[in-house]
């Protein structure tokens, strides 16, 4: 007995449209990747840090990669390490310690 599929005209259409849309992401987070690898780079090499350097040439290479299929790759890797917020230069002062926090650090008045 033979089996027969049918298949009509806008059934796949939903996951097309995803594979799009995901497809554009990853093209537009490898553009980032490339360019943050790139520019981190050149700073490392401004700075002589020779570890640096070859970190972001391999951050870039992933970039370009990522444009180049539309898949994202390399997450979890430690890219993005440390605290979320934790980059506001607006100081808070806890008025019982006299102690001021900042983005840098604690220290007591």
């Amino acid at each position: 007995m033979a089996q027969s599929s049918i298949t009509t005209a806008g059934s796949t259409t939903g996951k097309d449209s995803v594979g799009a849309v995901k497809s554009a992401v990853g093209g537009v987070h490898g553009m980032g990747e490339a360019i943050r690898g790139t520019v981190n780079g050149a700073v490392d090499t401004a700075f002589n840090d020779q570890a640096g350097e070859a970190k972001n040439r391999s951050v870039a290479a992933k970039g370009v990669a990522e444009m180049q299929d539309g898949e994202l790759k390399g997450h979890g890797d430690g890219a993005h390490a440390g605290a979320v917020g934790s980059m506001s230069s607006v100081p808070s002062v806890d008025g019982d310690t006299g102690t001021r926090t900042t983005s840098a650090g604690s220290r007591t008045l």
